[in-house]
Protein backbone atom coordinates (compact mmCIF):
# COMPACT_ATOMS: atom_id res chain seq x y z
CA UNK A 1 0.00 0.00 0.00
CA UNK A 2 1.21 3.20 -1.20
CA UNK A 3 2.13 6.19 1.97
CA UNK A 4 2.13 9.82 0.20
CA UNK A 5 4.64 11.82 1.28
CA UNK A 6 3.02 13.92 4.48
CA UNK A 7 1.94 10.53 5.79
CA UNK A 8 5.40 9.82 6.36
CA UNK A 9 5.93 12.70 8.48
CA UNK A 10 3.18 11.60 10.65
CA UNK A 11 4.55 8.13 10.58
CA UNK A 12 8.45 9.74 11.85
CA UNK A 13 6.01 11.73 14.54
CA UNK A 14 5.08 8.85 16.19
CA UNK A 15 6.36 5.96 18.28
CA UNK A 16 8.89 3.86 16.06
CA UNK A 17 8.13 0.60 17.99
CA UNK A 18 4.56 1.35 16.17
CA UNK A 19 4.89 1.73 12.11
CA UNK A 20 2.20 -0.86 11.27
CA UNK A 21 -0.34 0.57 13.53
CA UNK A 22 0.22 3.85 12.35
CA UNK A 23 -0.24 2.86 8.40
CA UNK A 24 -3.36 1.34 9.44
CA UNK A 25 -4.59 3.82 11.09
CA UNK A 26 -3.72 6.52 8.11
CA UNK A 27 -5.40 4.15 6.05
CA UNK A 28 -8.66 3.98 8.01
CA UNK A 29 -8.21 7.55 8.80
CA UNK A 30 -8.41 8.19 4.67
CA UNK A 31 -11.64 5.57 4.26
CA UNK A 32 -13.18 7.56 7.02
CA UNK A 33 -13.00 5.72 9.86
CA UNK A 34 -10.36 6.12 13.11
CA UNK A 35 -7.78 3.24 14.51
CA UNK A 36 -7.33 3.36 18.15
CA UNK A 37 -5.17 1.32 20.40
CA UNK A 38 -7.05 0.08 23.15
CA UNK A 39 -6.59 -2.10 26.36
CA UNK A 40 -3.43 -3.34 27.67
CA UNK A 41 -1.35 -1.22 25.63
CA UNK A 42 -2.82 2.10 26.32
CA UNK A 43 -2.32 0.77 29.98
CA UNK A 44 1.30 -0.22 30.13
CA UNK A 45 2.06 2.85 28.42
CA UNK A 46 1.07 5.25 31.24
CA UNK A 47 2.96 2.83 33.59
CA UNK A 48 6.13 3.08 31.46
CA UNK A 49 5.83 -0.56 30.78
CA UNK A 50 6.84 -1.98 27.11
CA UNK A 51 4.04 -3.75 25.99
CA UNK A 52 3.84 -6.17 22.79
CA UNK A 53 -0.19 -6.34 22.87
CA UNK A 54 -1.35 -4.34 19.76
CA UNK A 55 -5.15 -4.15 20.29
CA UNK A 56 -6.44 -1.54 17.51
CA UNK A 57 -10.28 -0.96 17.47
CA UNK A 58 -11.68 0.56 14.33
CA UNK A 59 -14.46 3.59 14.32
CA UNK A 60 -16.88 4.77 11.93
CA UNK A 61 -15.57 2.01 9.61
CA UNK A 62 -18.11 -0.59 8.56
CA UNK A 63 -16.92 -4.73 8.23
CA UNK A 64 -16.28 -4.64 4.54
CA UNK A 65 -14.46 -1.87 4.26
CA UNK A 66 -12.02 -2.57 7.02
CA UNK A 67 -11.24 -6.38 5.80
CA UNK A 68 -10.79 -4.56 2.28
CA UNK A 69 -7.82 -2.60 3.97
CA UNK A 70 -6.34 -5.31 6.06
CA UNK A 71 -6.36 -7.52 3.33
CA UNK A 72 -4.01 -4.93 1.40
CA UNK A 73 -1.66 -4.43 4.41
CA UNK A 74 -1.09 -8.37 5.12
CA UNK A 75 -2.02 -11.75 6.18
CA UNK A 76 -5.42 -11.52 7.66
CA UNK A 77 -7.17 -14.17 9.49
CA UNK A 78 -10.70 -13.70 10.76
CA UNK A 79 -11.02 -14.75 14.06
CA UNK A 80 -14.76 -13.60 14.63
CA UNK A 81 -16.68 -12.70 11.73
CA UNK A 82 -19.76 -12.32 13.33
CA UNK A 83 -18.56 -9.19 15.31
CA UNK A 84 -15.47 -8.34 12.99
CA UNK A 85 -12.37 -9.17 14.57
CA UNK A 86 -9.39 -9.88 12.86
CA UNK A 87 -5.52 -10.96 13.08
CA UNK A 88 -3.17 -8.63 10.78
CA UNK A 89 0.16 -9.74 10.22
CA UNK A 90 2.59 -7.96 8.49
CA UNK A 91 6.18 -8.75 8.63
CA UNK A 92 6.83 -10.12 11.90
CA UNK A 93 4.34 -8.25 13.93
CA UNK A 94 0.68 -9.15 14.37
CA UNK A 95 -1.90 -7.08 15.07
CA UNK A 96 -5.64 -7.87 16.66
CA UNK A 97 -7.76 -5.71 15.28
CA UNK A 98 -11.26 -5.75 15.93
CA UNK A 99 -14.56 -3.13 15.91
CA UNK A 100 -16.61 -1.92 18.86
CA UNK A 101 -18.46 -4.77 20.20
CA UNK A 102 -21.78 -4.89 21.85
CA UNK A 103 -21.93 -7.75 23.96
CA UNK A 104 -25.42 -9.40 25.82
CA UNK A 105 -25.47 -11.76 28.81
CA UNK A 106 -27.84 -14.17 26.84
CA UNK A 107 -27.48 -17.33 28.95
CA UNK A 108 -24.71 -19.58 31.57
CA UNK A 109 -21.66 -19.22 31.11
CA UNK A 110 -18.41 -17.48 28.54
CA UNK A 111 -20.55 -19.02 25.96
CA UNK A 112 -24.14 -17.30 26.99
CA UNK A 113 -22.49 -13.94 25.94
CA UNK A 114 -24.15 -12.67 22.58
CA UNK A 115 -21.49 -10.68 20.70
CA UNK A 116 -22.06 -8.32 17.61
CA UNK A 117 -19.43 -5.49 16.11
CA UNK A 118 -20.87 -2.06 15.88
CA UNK A 119 -18.27 0.31 14.42
CA UNK A 120 -20.94 3.17 15.22
CA UNK A 121 -20.78 2.62 18.54
CA UNK A 122 -19.26 5.79 20.30
CA UNK A 123 -16.20 5.57 22.17
CA UNK A 124 -17.35 6.59 25.69
CA UNK A 125 -20.01 3.41 24.92
CA UNK A 126 -17.21 1.13 23.46
CA UNK A 127 -14.79 1.91 26.16
CA UNK A 128 -17.90 1.41 28.96
CA UNK A 129 -17.71 -2.66 27.84
CA UNK A 130 -14.72 -3.33 29.05
CA UNK A 131 -13.60 -4.46 32.39
CA UNK A 132 -11.22 -2.08 34.26
CA UNK A 133 -11.12 2.01 34.30
CA UNK A 134 -7.34 1.01 33.52
CA UNK A 135 -8.27 -0.46 30.85
CA UNK A 136 -11.02 1.25 29.01
CA UNK A 137 -8.55 4.01 28.02
CA UNK A 138 -7.68 4.25 24.25
CA UNK A 139 -5.08 6.37 22.01
CA UNK A 140 -4.69 7.44 18.81
CA UNK A 141 -1.32 6.53 16.76
CA UNK A 142 -1.92 9.46 14.92
CA UNK A 143 -2.16 12.23 17.12
CA UNK A 144 -0.35 10.89 20.48
CA UNK A 145 -4.11 11.69 22.43
CA UNK A 146 -5.22 9.43 25.20
CA UNK A 147 -8.80 8.76 25.57
CA UNK A 148 -10.04 8.29 29.07
CA UNK A 149 -13.77 8.28 29.34
CA UNK A 150 -13.24 6.48 32.79
CA UNK A 151 -11.31 8.14 34.22
CA UNK A 152 -8.29 5.00 34.01
CA UNK A 153 -5.61 7.26 34.42
CA UNK A 154 -6.50 8.87 37.87
CA UNK A 155 -7.41 5.22 39.11
CA UNK A 156 -3.62 4.27 37.71
CA UNK A 157 -2.09 7.64 39.65
CA UNK A 158 -3.75 5.62 42.87
CA UNK A 159 -3.25 2.68 42.16
CA UNK A 160 -6.73 1.41 42.01
CA UNK A 161 -9.00 -0.92 40.19
CA UNK A 162 -12.34 -0.23 39.68
CA UNK A 163 -15.24 -1.86 37.78
CA UNK A 164 -16.08 0.56 34.34
CA UNK A 165 -19.51 -0.81 34.41
CA UNK A 166 -20.71 -2.87 38.14
CA UNK A 167 -24.36 -3.55 35.61
CA UNK A 168 -22.09 -5.37 33.12
CA UNK A 169 -19.25 -5.99 34.48
CA UNK A 170 -20.47 -9.87 35.94
CA UNK A 171 -21.41 -10.72 32.35
CA UNK A 172 -18.35 -12.53 31.86
CA UNK A 173 -17.42 -14.25 35.13
CA UNK A 174 -13.35 -14.40 33.97
CA UNK A 175 -13.43 -10.70 34.70
CA UNK A 176 -13.24 -11.12 38.79
CA UNK A 177 -10.15 -13.30 38.21
CA UNK A 178 -8.40 -11.02 35.34
CA UNK A 179 -9.22 -8.35 38.23
CA UNK A 180 -7.12 -10.64 40.90
CA UNK A 181 -4.37 -11.27 38.80
CA UNK A 182 -4.29 -7.41 37.97
CA UNK A 183 -4.25 -6.39 41.18
CA UNK A 184 -1.29 -8.71 42.08
CA UNK A 185 0.87 -8.18 39.00
CA UNK A 186 0.75 -4.62 39.08
CA UNK A 187 0.32 -4.20 43.35
CA UNK A 188 -2.59 -2.87 43.22
CA UNK A 189 -5.40 -2.26 45.73
CA UNK A 190 -9.61 -2.93 44.81
CA UNK A 191 -12.28 -0.70 45.32
CA UNK A 192 -15.21 -2.34 48.14
CA UNK A 193 -17.25 -1.92 44.90
CA UNK A 194 -14.94 -4.61 42.92
CA UNK A 195 -14.34 -6.48 45.64
CA UNK A 196 -18.29 -7.08 45.90
CA UNK A 197 -18.38 -7.86 42.39
CA UNK A 198 -15.86 -10.23 42.38
CA UNK A 199 -16.78 -11.99 45.71
CA UNK A 200 -20.52 -13.19 43.89
CA UNK A 201 -18.85 -13.98 40.23
CA UNK A 202 -20.00 -17.42 39.12
CA UNK A 203 -16.46 -18.74 37.91
CA UNK A 204 -18.04 -22.44 38.01
CA UNK A 205 -19.44 -21.90 34.46
CA UNK A 206 -16.18 -20.92 33.42
CA UNK A 207 -14.03 -23.84 31.02
CA UNK A 208 -10.47 -24.83 32.99
CA UNK A 209 -8.92 -23.49 30.36
CA UNK A 210 -9.88 -20.39 30.72
CA UNK A 211 -9.29 -20.52 34.27
CA UNK A 212 -5.86 -21.72 33.57
CA UNK A 213 -4.91 -19.27 31.23
CA UNK A 214 -5.38 -16.38 33.79
CA UNK A 215 -4.03 -18.01 37.07
CA UNK A 216 -0.48 -18.68 34.73
CA UNK A 217 -0.48 -15.12 34.10
CA UNK A 218 -0.80 -14.72 37.80
CA UNK A 219 2.20 -17.04 38.30
CA UNK A 220 4.52 -15.64 35.21
CA UNK A 221 3.99 -11.87 35.82
CA UNK A 222 3.12 -11.25 39.66
CA UNK A 223 6.15 -10.12 41.59
CA UNK A 224 4.70 -11.34 44.13
CA UNK A 225 1.98 -14.11 43.56
CA UNK A 226 1.35 -15.02 46.92
CA UNK A 227 -0.76 -11.36 46.97
CA UNK A 228 -2.86 -13.03 44.43
CA UNK A 229 -3.60 -16.46 45.55
CA UNK A 230 -4.26 -14.59 48.98
CA UNK A 231 -6.89 -12.42 47.50
CA UNK A 232 -8.52 -15.63 45.56
CA UNK A 233 -8.65 -16.48 49.85
CA UNK A 234 -10.53 -13.10 50.89
CA UNK A 235 -13.10 -12.72 48.08
CA UNK A 236 -14.05 -16.60 48.11
CA UNK A 237 -12.85 -17.48 44.94
CA UNK A 238 -10.59 -19.90 46.37
CA UNK A 239 -12.98 -22.87 46.21
CA UNK A 240 -14.16 -21.91 43.07
CA UNK A 241 -10.71 -21.84 41.08
CA UNK A 242 -9.38 -24.56 43.42
CA UNK A 243 -11.24 -26.69 45.61
CA UNK A 244 -8.32 -28.75 46.38
CA UNK A 245 -6.24 -26.24 47.72
CA UNK A 246 -8.81 -24.98 50.50
CA UNK A 247 -7.42 -25.09 53.53
CA UNK A 248 -3.66 -25.19 52.66
CA UNK A 249 -2.94 -21.97 51.98
CA UNK A 250 -0.15 -21.54 54.60
CA UNK A 251 2.54 -19.09 55.43
CA UNK A 252 4.77 -21.81 54.16
CA UNK A 253 3.03 -22.40 50.45
CA UNK A 254 2.41 -18.44 50.55
CA UNK A 255 6.60 -18.04 50.81
CA UNK A 256 7.32 -20.70 48.14
CA UNK A 257 5.40 -18.77 45.37
CA UNK A 258 7.15 -16.13 46.46
CA UNK A 259 10.73 -17.55 46.32
CA UNK A 260 9.78 -18.94 43.16
CA UNK A 261 8.78 -15.97 41.51
CA UNK A 262 12.24 -15.00 42.45
CA UNK A 263 13.88 -17.89 41.05
CA UNK A 264 11.96 -17.96 37.58
CA UNK A 265 13.68 -14.92 36.79
CA UNK A 266 16.86 -16.65 36.01
CA UNK A 267 14.97 -19.19 33.01
CA UNK A 268 15.11 -18.48 29.37
CA UNK A 269 11.31 -19.60 28.82
CA UNK A 270 7.63 -19.56 29.64
CA UNK A 271 7.58 -23.46 30.06
CA UNK A 272 10.39 -23.13 32.13
CA UNK A 273 9.14 -20.42 34.42
CA UNK A 274 5.27 -22.12 34.17
CA UNK A 275 7.13 -25.63 35.36
CA UNK A 276 8.69 -23.82 38.40
CA UNK A 277 5.54 -21.89 39.19
CA UNK A 278 3.25 -24.47 39.04
CA UNK A 279 5.57 -26.70 40.85
CA UNK A 280 5.50 -24.56 43.74
CA UNK A 281 1.33 -24.01 43.83
CA UNK A 282 1.25 -27.53 43.64
CA UNK A 283 3.71 -28.48 46.75
CA UNK A 284 1.20 -29.07 49.38
CA UNK A 285 0.60 -32.49 46.63
CA UNK A 286 1.73 -35.65 46.25
CA UNK A 287 1.04 -38.94 44.97
CA UNK A 288 -2.77 -39.47 43.68
CA UNK A 289 -3.75 -35.76 45.11
CA UNK A 290 -1.24 -34.01 43.12
CA UNK A 291 -2.64 -36.36 40.28
CA UNK A 292 -6.29 -35.37 40.92
CA UNK A 293 -5.16 -31.11 41.60
CA UNK A 294 -3.52 -31.49 37.77
CA UNK A 295 -6.62 -33.49 36.00
CA UNK A 296 -9.32 -30.79 38.14
CA UNK A 297 -6.88 -27.58 36.93
CA UNK A 298 -7.40 -29.48 32.99
CA UNK A 299 -3.23 -30.19 33.01
CA UNK A 300 -3.86 -33.35 31.46
CA UNK A 301 -4.71 -31.99 28.07
CA UNK A 302 -2.43 -33.08 25.03
CA UNK A 303 -0.98 -29.60 24.78
CA UNK A 304 -0.43 -29.47 28.64
CA UNK A 305 1.02 -33.15 29.34
CA UNK A 306 4.30 -32.00 28.93
CA UNK A 307 3.79 -29.19 31.65
CA UNK A 308 2.26 -32.04 33.58
CA UNK A 309 5.38 -34.76 33.41
CA UNK A 310 7.40 -31.93 34.27
CA UNK A 311 5.83 -30.60 37.40
CA UNK A 312 5.04 -34.16 38.41
CA UNK A 313 9.06 -35.22 38.59
CA UNK A 314 10.10 -31.77 40.04
CA UNK A 315 8.01 -32.05 42.54
CA UNK A 316 8.80 -35.97 43.18
CA UNK A 317 12.54 -35.11 42.99
CA UNK A 318 13.36 -31.28 44.57
CA UNK A 319 14.23 -33.00 48.27
CA UNK A 320 15.83 -30.32 50.69
CA UNK A 321 18.69 -33.34 51.48
CA UNK A 322 22.48 -31.70 50.39
CA UNK A 323 22.92 -33.00 46.87
CA UNK A 324 26.56 -34.71 45.62
CA UNK A 325 27.89 -34.96 42.39
CA UNK A 326 26.24 -38.27 41.51
CA UNK A 327 22.82 -36.68 42.04
CA UNK A 328 23.31 -33.81 40.03
CA UNK A 329 24.39 -36.14 37.06
CA UNK A 330 21.59 -38.64 37.68
CA UNK A 331 19.05 -36.02 38.09
CA UNK A 332 19.62 -34.59 34.98
CA UNK A 333 18.84 -37.59 33.29
CA UNK A 334 15.13 -36.87 35.01
CA UNK A 335 14.54 -33.01 34.50
CA UNK A 336 16.48 -29.93 33.36
CA UNK A 337 18.37 -28.61 36.02
CA UNK A 338 17.90 -25.09 35.84
CA UNK A 339 14.35 -26.20 36.48
CA UNK A 340 14.63 -28.48 38.94
CA UNK A 341 16.82 -26.39 41.62
CA UNK A 342 14.97 -23.88 41.00
CA UNK A 343 11.77 -25.91 42.15
CA UNK A 344 14.00 -27.40 45.06
CA UNK A 345 14.70 -23.70 46.42
CA UNK A 346 11.44 -22.58 46.15
CA UNK A 347 10.19 -25.71 48.08
CA UNK A 348 13.43 -25.14 50.93
CA UNK A 349 14.63 -21.83 51.54
CA UNK A 350 17.86 -23.86 53.11
CA UNK A 351 18.38 -24.57 49.16
CA UNK A 352 19.55 -21.87 47.36
CA UNK A 353 20.36 -22.86 43.72
CA UNK A 354 23.48 -21.05 42.54
CA UNK A 355 25.58 -23.20 44.29
CA UNK A 356 24.44 -26.50 43.01
CA UNK A 357 24.07 -24.88 39.31
CA UNK A 358 27.30 -23.46 39.44
CA UNK A 359 28.47 -27.10 40.44
CA UNK A 360 25.92 -28.37 37.58
CA UNK A 361 28.09 -26.29 34.86
CA UNK A 362 31.39 -27.64 36.18
CA UNK A 363 29.91 -31.26 35.82
CA UNK A 364 28.63 -31.04 32.29
CA UNK A 365 25.38 -31.32 32.82
CA UNK A 366 23.70 -28.07 33.33
CA UNK A 367 22.40 -27.77 29.99
CA UNK A 368 21.53 -31.78 29.58
CA UNK A 369 22.53 -34.90 30.53
CA UNK A 370 25.95 -36.42 30.26
CA UNK A 371 26.07 -38.16 26.74
CA UNK A 372 25.73 -42.24 27.37
CA UNK A 373 29.06 -44.19 26.61
CA UNK A 374 27.77 -47.57 25.61
CA UNK A 375 24.34 -48.00 23.59
CA UNK A 376 22.78 -51.23 22.23
CA UNK A 377 25.22 -51.71 19.62
CA UNK A 378 28.20 -51.87 21.91
CA UNK A 379 26.30 -54.83 23.68
CA UNK A 380 25.45 -56.55 20.72
CA UNK A 381 28.55 -56.22 19.42
CA UNK A 382 29.46 -58.66 22.50
CA UNK A 383 27.05 -60.99 22.02
CA UNK A 384 24.02 -59.65 23.98
CA UNK A 385 20.70 -60.06 22.64
CA UNK A 386 18.81 -57.45 22.85
CA UNK A 387 16.08 -58.08 25.75
CA UNK A 388 16.09 -57.62 29.66
CA UNK A 389 19.88 -58.28 30.09
CA UNK A 390 20.44 -55.81 27.55
CA UNK A 391 18.34 -53.12 29.48
CA UNK A 392 19.72 -53.68 32.98
CA UNK A 393 23.69 -53.74 31.53
CA UNK A 394 22.65 -50.37 30.05
CA UNK A 395 21.55 -49.15 33.08
CA UNK A 396 24.21 -50.26 35.27
CA UNK A 397 26.45 -49.04 32.75
CA UNK A 398 24.53 -45.39 33.53
CA UNK A 399 24.61 -45.61 36.87
CA UNK A 400 28.31 -46.19 37.27
CA UNK A 401 28.62 -43.09 34.97
CA UNK A 402 26.43 -41.04 37.33
CA UNK A 403 28.56 -41.60 40.30
CA UNK A 404 31.63 -41.05 38.46
CA UNK A 405 32.94 -44.34 38.08
CA UNK A 406 32.95 -44.11 34.07
CA UNK A 407 34.60 -41.28 31.82
CA UNK A 408 35.22 -42.36 28.78
CA UNK A 409 34.11 -44.94 26.08
CA UNK A 410 36.81 -46.53 26.87
CA UNK A 411 36.26 -46.81 30.55
CA UNK A 412 32.65 -47.69 29.33
CA UNK A 413 34.15 -50.71 27.18
CA UNK A 414 36.63 -52.27 29.97
CA UNK A 415 33.89 -51.60 32.35
CA UNK A 416 31.26 -54.03 30.24
CA UNK A 417 33.81 -56.24 29.27
CA UNK A 418 35.01 -56.83 32.77
CA UNK A 419 30.74 -57.14 34.06
CA UNK A 420 30.22 -60.04 31.26
CA UNK A 421 33.73 -62.17 32.04
CA UNK A 422 32.72 -61.78 35.12
CA UNK A 423 28.81 -63.05 35.05
CA UNK A 424 29.95 -66.24 32.73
Amino acid sequence: MSIEQDDHDTIRSVDEALPDVVRLALAVRKAGGRALLVGGWVRDRALGIQSKDLDVEVHSLDEDRLAEILRRMGRVNVVGRSFGVYKLTVGAHTLDVSLPRRDSKVGPGHRGIAISGDPHMGIVEAARRRDLTVNAMLYDPLTGETLDPHGGLVDLAARRLREVDPTTFLEDPLRALRAVQFAARFEFTMTESLRALCRVAPLMELPAERVVWEIEKLLLKAPRPSDGLKLLVELDLLPQVFPGLVGLVTPRLLETLDRAALEREGLHTEAERLTVMWAALLSPFTGDPLLIALDRLGLHTHNKYPLRARVIDALREAKPAPLTDADLRRLADVLPLPILLRVRAARFAEAPSAPDLRRADVLGVLDGPLPRLLNGGDLARLGVPPGPQMGALLDAARDAQTRGELHSREDARAWLTHTLNTAV
